[in-house]
């Protein structure tokens, strides 16, 4: 039996975790189980432990790895490793670094999957046993099919593109549970369970980085997804600095039993903090609404029945039910919330954070980029989910190339506002072109402090940030105490179990592991809060 050791380098970086060192993300987990199922010797192993212990690539006949595309250092290394332990065995990459052409050309690789894997594989496994028989065919007859990319010995690409989206019946496969213990932190981190593959907004920017301009046609605004999808002019679908509907498709919901199960496996190993993830949350169960793909972002409503239902059922779960084990959801889209929405979130998920891509409060600029909603009717969303108790964290983007200083100046001046909403916090990152998005060839902006206008915007945020975390002052929260911390003497590393600012507090090294009761005291950063120990709970580890 083949043996594949699949490795999560995943925001590694140059070589380690800078920042979300408390997540672990679905991907490597689905493939290492999809492996599986074909009779392939599949094993998961988080970055560190391979790189700290290389004897366990001994063990391998194949290198997979998963990672991001600010990951190539980090994989260099490894694949460095990888050839001096096994004379330069298979080296497979997959992950959203791998639909790079720029990387893959600077790589030494045998195979890559660009996008989604589950047809590609069912593709190789219906022809081959091993993947080494099925490469070296590729490889001799200089072949390949979609979603593979071979690497020849003189550097040549065969690159059969994107991967078929998988459709939804092949969605129900649970990823990897047992093998989350390899991760150091995997009983404090926030553990990713699928719940919607894909994007339901197939609207388009205005004009693409090949200088492409939309002629209003009107056909992103048409059904079935067959007229939709081919742009004349060749915009992609979905927002303009984001590729996940070329990539993954409309929305697909995932089984929800398929779901409970996985969550509940979960549980039984000692994970205590679950994000349901999704593209749009609330896009779960709408595809079940329409007879075509889900395409529409904001029509129809949200599928409520579906939706508590899988929230009531989940919180039934024992150690849910317990608050031993926090579920919590990711991005919503604010064209989607409506009173209804925001009760049912509200009692389910009450004091968890929910998050909101704004991205700027410039009609004009989220019309030209594709976003389907309006800044007042993000701020109308916001204002609801607060009401209902949750917490919302609100995404900004600078450094679109589209973006004028007009419309840097509105988004400066809501930010009063959206504190005035409930905003909890705000990300402010910078655009970043992507592969597979209409923004593909823009050129990557400077930093924020390079330009007054985007500075005063930076200056603007972290203050508000830094305001927000002071109101934390006197709160009482429970927490996950996962690692002393690395050059603090006598202070543990705590993780908000309903996240939030990491948390440090004084304590032996015998309470890691536990979960805890602190009061916060005062806030250090804008991302870290300094807390007291208040009452100890129970021990995961």
């Amino acid at each position: 039996m083949e043996k594949v050791l699949v490795v999560d380098a995943n925001a590694r970086g140059i070589g380690r975790r800078v920042s979300t060192i408390d997540v672990i993300g679905v991907g490597p987990r689905l493939v290492t189980s999809l492996l599986r199922n074909y009779n392939i010797a599949a094993r998961l192993y988080a970055y560190e432990n391979v790189i700290e212990d290389p004897k366990i690539m001994e063990s391998y006949d194949i290198l997979a790895i998963s990672f991001m595309i600010s990951d190539v250092p980090a994989v260099k290394k490894l694949i460095n490793l990888w050839n001096k332990i096994n004379n330069g065995g298979i080296v497979i990459l997959g992950g959203s670094g791998a639909l790079s052409q720029a990387i893959l050309q600077s790589l030494r690789f045998s195979m890559a999957f660009k996008g989604e894997v589950e047809v590609t594989f069912k593709h190789i496994f219906s022809s081959y046993t091993k993947l080494s028989e099925s490469y070296e065919v590729f490889l001799k007859e200089k072949s390949t099919i979609r979603g593979l990319v071979i690497k020849t010995q003189n550097g040549e690409l065969l690159d059969g593109g994107l991967g078929i989206w998988a459709p939804k019946e092949m969605l129900n496969i649970i990823p990897v549970i047992e093998d989350l213990k390899t991760y150091p932190l995997f009983w404090a981190s926030r553990v990713y369970v699928e719940v919607v593959r894909g994007c339901s907004n197939f609207k388009r920017a205005k004009q693409a980085s090949n200088g492409k301009v939309c002629t209003n046609c009107n056909l992103c605004y048409v059904d079935p997804l067959s007229l939709k999808a081919p742009c004349p002019i060749g915009i992609l679908p979905g927002c303009g600095y984001c590729s996940v509907p070329t990539v993954h498709g409309p929305a697909r919901s995932r089984n929800l039993y398929t779901i409970l199960e996985e969550v509940e496996r979960l549980t039984k190993i000692g994970v205590s903090r679950i994000v349901l993830s999704a593209p749009d949350f609330l896009d779960f169960g709408r595809d079940h609404l329409v007879e075509n793909p889900l395409t529409e972002p904001c029509r129809p409503p949200p599928n409520i029945e579906m939706i508590e239902e899988l929230l009531n059922k989940l919180t039934r779960i024992r150690a849910i039910a317990m608050e031993k084990t926090v579920i919590m959801i990711e991005n919503v889209k604010p064209c989607l919330v409506n009173d209804e929405v925001a009760d049912v979130l509200g009692r389910y998920l009450k004091d968890t954070p929910i998050y909101i891509g704004l991205e700027s409060c410039s009609d004009e600029l989220l019309e030209k980029i594709g976003r389907p909603a309006t800044c007042s009717s993000t701020i109308n969303a916001i204002k609801k989910l607060s009401d209902h108790g949750l917490r919302p964290y609100v995404y900004l983007m600078h450094g679109l190339p589209i973006e004028s200083e007009d419309d840097i100046r509105k988004t400066i001046k809501c930010i009063d506002v959206l504190e005035s909403v409930g905003v909890e916090r705000i990300v402010l990152y910078r655009f970043r072109p992507i592969p597979y998005s209409t923004f593909e060839n823009f050129t990557r902006p400077d930093t924020a402090m390079q330009n007054a206008s985007k500075r005063e915007l930076y200056v603007k945020v972290s203050e508000f940030n830094k305001k927000q975390k002071d109101k934390l002052r006197g709160m009482v929260v429970k927490a996950i105490i996962a690692q002393r911390h690395p050059t603090k003497r006598g202070f543990l590393i705590a993780y908000p179990q309903k996240h939030g600012p990491v948390i440090l507090l004084r304590g032996s090294s015998n309470l890691i592991g536990h979960r805890v009761t602190v009061k916060i005291q005062e806030a250090i950063s804008d991302r870290v809060v300094l807390g007291s120990l208040v009452h100890i709970h129970e021990r995961y580890i």
